[in-house]
């Protein structure tokens, strides 16, 4: 049976977090990095899954996930969302690992434990082009199948659904492949004031113009 594209769930929590660490270093592995596997999918993904304004679908082979998009409605609403409801509970937990010298945390550990600590919000700039972002992952079995695309014309879809025009979201540079992909759908570098490098942006306008 080929795989199936579905709505994201809570009950797929683990399989995003895992799915998260096994492609956040600039898209390849980053499980060698941490002796806290789980701090890149309690920033980059599960909060899609239990704050306002957000969205997410699976990649689901046969009942295994292997791929996701998630993403928010409204950046604004999401970030007051997690100020909320979901950072204070892991500062509570992760700031004091920063200072205990038993706690064994590796230099990625500590990048992602200081963001989780001071989290950065979108740019007005950002805002100004959407109020929508969002993130996409495809473990290395199921990628350069078509899948990439698939995903991302399904989260299309649900955002011109919603009344979104317009979606931006953030890239690694480093993470050429990506580029590349990106390229291809017609994501473009914003080059955005305020913003950080790697932030690309699609109208929906756009995409169905050059990209279905």
């Amino acid at each position: 049976m080929a795989p199936i594209i579905r709505p994201a769930t809570k009950a797929d929590e683990s399989a995003l977090s895992n799915i998260c660490l096994l492609t956040a270093n600039a898209g390849t592995s980053s499980k060698h990095l941490h002796s806290h596997p789980a701090l890149p999918g309690l920033i980059y993904a599960l909060p899609y899954l239990n704050l306002e304004s957000t969205w997410g679908f699976v990649l689901d082979d046969g009942g295994e996930v292997v791929g996701y998009t998630l993403g928010a409605f409204d950046t604004r609403k999401f970030e007051e969302s997690a100020e909320a409801g979901w950072w204070p509970s892991l500062k509570a937990h992760y700031r004091p690992l920063l200072e205990d010298s038993d706690a064994a945390l590796t230099a990625a550990d500590r990048t992602y434990i200081n963001t989780i600590i001071s989290i950065p919000r979108a740019s007005d700039a950002m805002m100004a082009f959407a109020p929508a972002h969002l993130h996409i992952d495809i473990l290395p079995s199921h990628q350069r199948q078509g899948w990439g695309r698939k995903l991302i014309a399904r989260a299309m879809d649900n955002l011109k659904e919603n009344g979104v025009k317009s979606v931006w979201l953030g890239m690694d540079p480093k993470n050429t492949e990506a580029a590349a992909f990106y390229g291809r759908l017609g994501f473009r570098n914003l080059k955005l004031e305020g913003a950080e490098d790697g932030i690309l942006g699609i109208t929906v306008q756009e995409w169905e113009e050059y990209a279905v």
